[in-house]
Formats: C-alpha cells, structure tokens, sequence
C-alpha cells in the first residue's frame, strides 16, 4: 500500500483471492465467470478483510505525514511500547491489531498530547516548488 510500502504482499494476496473466487464460478471448468460476478464476490471478500487495514493506514498517513509538526508527533508516539507493539503485530499478521480499549483510550490521549506539542515545537514546513520536476509527472 502507499501507506505501508507492504504492496507485493497485498498485490499476491488478492491475485490469489481471485484466482480462487474464479475457480469456484467456474464449476470444474464449465462456464466462465462473468466481470459482475467477479467483482461481486472477490472484490466484496477482499474489501471486507482488508478495508479496515486500508482504512487506518490513510487516516495514519494523512494525520502523521502532512506536515513537520506531525511528523514529530509520529516520532514521539513511536516511543510508546503499546506503539511498536501494535505495530509489529499488525505488519505481522497484516491486519490492525491493539484491540485493548483502555491502551487504544490512552493512546488517543497521547495521540492529540503529540500533535500539539508536535506543531508547537515544530518548524513550519518549507516551502517547496520545481515546476520543472512536477511537469515530469503529469
């Protein structure tokens, strides 16, 4: 994903998932499958497993990688053991982990805690342009 660099795992997950789904709507090789079937059944299983994961990862990055004065939350929150730990379960087994109430309460208390003081000692981002490299992309 663009949030996670974890592309090549999601991209063979769902290739499998798919060739799996189409299999099954080809029952033994006597029809084929239709796009709306396909889309209907392995889009929907995989939107439903990983989704979520989708989700939380956007609402990371558009919180935590926006600016200075977030980017240094970020590195505040990332001293936390509940942190890494959710963290490492969650690249583990590709799914967000933490589902501890208490600790994920106490996390959006030092969470809001962060940014504020993220964006009060952080310096203000400067101010980019080249014009030249931006035409490159389009």
């Amino acid at each position: 994903t663009k949030c996670s660099g974890e592309g090549i795992y999601f991209a063979a997950k769902s290739g499998r998932m798919a060739a799996e789904e189409i299999v099954k709507l080809m029952k033994n090789g006597s029809r084929l499958p239709t796009q709306s079937e396909i889309e209907d059944t392995y889009i929907r299983d995989y939107d439903r497993a990983y989704g979520p994961t989708y989700a939380v990862l956007d609402i990371l990055q558009k919180v935590f990688y926006s600016n200075n004065g977030a980017r240094e939350a970020f590195v505040e929150l990332c001293k936390s053991k509940y942190v890494q730990q959710v963290t490492f379960d969650s690249y583990l087994y590709k799914r967000v982990q933490g589902n501890n109430p208490l600790d994920d309460i106490k996390l959006l208390g030092e969470t809001i805690g962060c940014l504020i003081k993220g964006y009060a000692k952080a310096k203000p981002d400067a101010e980019f342009s080249n014009p030249v490299e931006s035409l490159k992309r389009i």
